[in-house]
């Protein structure tokens, strides 16, 4: 997965620019070390609260952490609010029903509705297709832009 070995890249650049390894960064996140590693060497893709918890880590955004944007500008971000708020949000952002939503992204049915009423998260890989889908950044949909 090219979005894992960009991640990778631009997450060792970060530790390398403020000197701290994969053990002090997870203590400071409360992640485990392992995980971090995980990520390092590319073997296994973040969970959307990782995601976020890095890119506060770092003070960037995370379309900047997976490779989707090459500049890394200081920006202001919000907590990000439950997706199930976020998705209802975001259907009527996008002056869509959810079927049109689903559809479009492309998600099953079952999934888009496990969102909405909070029964599960999305992967970091549905956030990512929900921001293409609408051409957008992973930022507006995760709920983070200010």
């Amino acid at each position: 997965m090219d979005i894992l070995r960009k991640f990778n890249e631009i997450l060792e650049e970060l530790m390398f620019e403020r000197s701290i390894n994969s053990k002090t960064l997870a203590n400071e996140l409360g992640m485990q070390a392992s995980c971090i590693t995980r990520y390092l060497k590319a073997e296994h893709c973040p969970t959307v609260r990782s995601i976020v918890l890095l890119a506060d880590y770092f003070n960037c955004s995370t379309d900047f952490l997976l490779g989707f944007e090459d500049f890394n500008d200081t920006l202001t971000f919000k907590v990000c609010p439950p997706f199930s708020e976020q998705i209802k949000f975001l259907t009527k952002h996008f002056k869509t029903n959810a079927s049109e939503f689903y559809d479009r992204v492309p998600v099953p049915k079952s999934r888009y509705y496990e969102w909405k009423s909070g029964k599960r998260l999305p992967t970091l890989e549905n956030v990512i297709k929900i921001a293409q889908s609408f051409d957008c950044r992973i930022d507006f949909v995760l709920g983070r832009e200010s």
